[in-house]
C-alpha cells in the first residue's frame, strides 16, 4: 500500500509539475531555466534606450530618460556600445555608469567599428573588441548581444526567408560566424558569468542551425519582431512548424529583444498610432510570458529625432520627444503605450495572471 500510494504521489508531482514551476517562476519573477539548469535568472522587462536618440549626448537629458525608464519599472536598459570618439572606453563609461549607478541592468549591443565588410580578421575583431569591454565591466555588465540580427547580416538578400541553408550567401556567413566566435569565446573568457545573446528576426532560423553545427556558443536567443510581420505567436514556418516551436528546439532560453508597432505612412511619417501601439505591446507582453520566453524589450523609450543628418523622426518611442524653448531636443509626455506597459509589468511582477 505504501508503495502504492508513493508512486500515485510522484504521478501527481510529474503531471503538474509544469503548473506550479510555471506559477513560481512568474511570481517570483524567475525566467525558463535550460535543461541543465544554467539559467535562472528574474524575467527581463526591458526598453531599448539610446544616448543620442535625441541628437547628441547630454548627461543632463540622460538622466531624464533613465528616470523614464525606472518609473515605467522596468529593470534592464538595452543599449549599443558607441565607437565615437577617439577614446570609446571614456565615452561610454559615463553613459553605463549612470545606467547601473540608476539600478538598470545593462544588456550591451556590441558590433564592429565601422563598415563591417572592411574587417580584414572578423574573428580577432570580435575577439579584441569583447575582450577589452567585458574585461572592464566583469561582474557589472551580465548580458552581452553579438552583433545585431546576425542573420541578416549573413543572408544573399532580403528577399530570402533565411528558413533554408541556401539563403545565406557564404562569404557574409563566414565573416558573421568568425567574428561571432571570437566575440564569443572573449566574453567566456572575460567574464564566465555574463551570458551571450545572438539575435535574430522575420524567420531567419536556419542562421540558428549553421551557427548550431559551426558550434559557435552562445546561451540565449533574442528575436525581434514588429507589427508588420503579424502576430508572432501565429507565424508559421515554410514546413508547417510554428516559428516558436522552430526556436524552443534549439534548446536555449529564449527572449524578445526588439518588439513595437510599426509608425505608418512613408518612413513612418504618420507617426505611431498610440491605441494600436499600445494594444499590440501588451498582447505580445502577455504571449511572451505565457510562452516562457525569458525577456521582452519595447523597442524603444524615445522617439529618435530628426537630427543629425538622420533624415526623418523615428516614432518608435513610447515616449514622445518635444522642443524645448531654446530649440533642443527633450523628452516629451509618454505615449499610451508607457502606460500599458507599465501596467503589465506590475501585473506579473505583482503574479496577477
Amino acid at each position: 500500500m505504501k508503495i502504492f500510494l508513493l508512486i500515485l504521489i510522484a504521478i501527481i508531482i510529474g503531471a503538474s509539475g509544469g503548473y506550479f514551476s510555471y506559477k513560481y517562476f512568474i511570481k517570483d519573477g524567475t525566467g525558463q531555466v535550460n535543461g541543465d539548469g544554467s539559467y535562472n535568472e528574474p524575467f527581463m522587462w526591458g526598453v531599448t534606450m539610446r544616448s543620442d536618440a535625441l541628437g547628441r549626448y547630454i548627461n543632463e537629458i540622460w538622466l531624464k530618460e533613465i528616470k523614464a525608464a525606472r518609473n515605467l519599472g522596468v529593470d534592464h536598459a538595452r543599449i549599443a556600445w558607441n565607437h565615437n570618439g577617439d577614446d570609446e572606453m571614456a565615452y561610454n563609461e559615463e553613459i553605463l555608469n549612470y545606467l547601473i549607478d540608476g539600478g538598470l541592468q545593462v544588456y550591451l549591443i556590441v558590433e564592429p567599428k565601422g563598415d563591417f565588410e572592411k574587417v580584414q580578421n572578423p574573428y580577432q575583431d570580435g575577439y579584441d573588441n569583447l575582450t577589452k569591454i567585458a574585461t572592464k565591466y566583469k561582474g557589472k555588465i551580465k548580458y552581452y548581444q553579438l552583433l545585431n540580427e546576425s542573420g541578416s547580416l549573413a543572408l544573399k538578400g532580403g528577399q530570402y526567408s533565411g528558413e533554408k541553408d541556401s539563403d545565406y550567401d557564404p562569404a557574409k556567413y563566414e565573416r558573421v560566424k568568425e567574428w561571432l566566435k571570437g566575440a564569443s569565446v572573449a566574453v567566456k573568457q572575460s567574464d564566465p558569468a555574463a551570458f551571450r545573446i545572438i539575435t535574430n528576426q522575420w524567420t531567419h532560423t536556419a542562421f540558428l542551425d549553421k551557427i548550431k553545427k559551426d558550434e559557435v556558443e552562445y546561451d540565449l536567443i533574442g528575436w525581434d519582431w514588429f507589427s508588420d510581420m503579424g502576430f508572432i505567436g501565429d507565424k508559421t514556418l515554410e514546413g508547417g512548424t510554428k516559428l516558436i516551436d522552430k526556436l524552443k528546439s534549439f534548446g536555449k532560453p529564449i527572449l524578445l529583444a526588439e518588439i513595437n508597432y510599426r509608425p505608418e505612412g512613408r518612413n513612418g511619417q504618420k507617426g505611431q498610432p498610440e491605441e494600436k501601439q499600445a494594444d499590440y505591446i501588451a498582447k505580445t507582453a502577455d504571449w511572451a510570458v505565457k510562452n516562457k520566453l525569458v525577456g521582452f524589450y519595447v523597442l524603444e523609450l524615445l522617439d529618435v529625432v530628426n537630427a543629425g543628418g538622420r533624415g526623418y523622426t523615428d516614432y518608435y518611442g513610447i515616449v514622445s520627444v518635444k522642443k524645448s524653448t531654446s530649440g533642443t531636443y527633450v523628452p516629451g509626455d509618454p505615449r499610451q503605450a508607457y502606460t500599458k506597459y507599465q501596467e503589465i509589468i506590475k501585473k506579473y511582477k505583482n503574479n496577477q495572471l
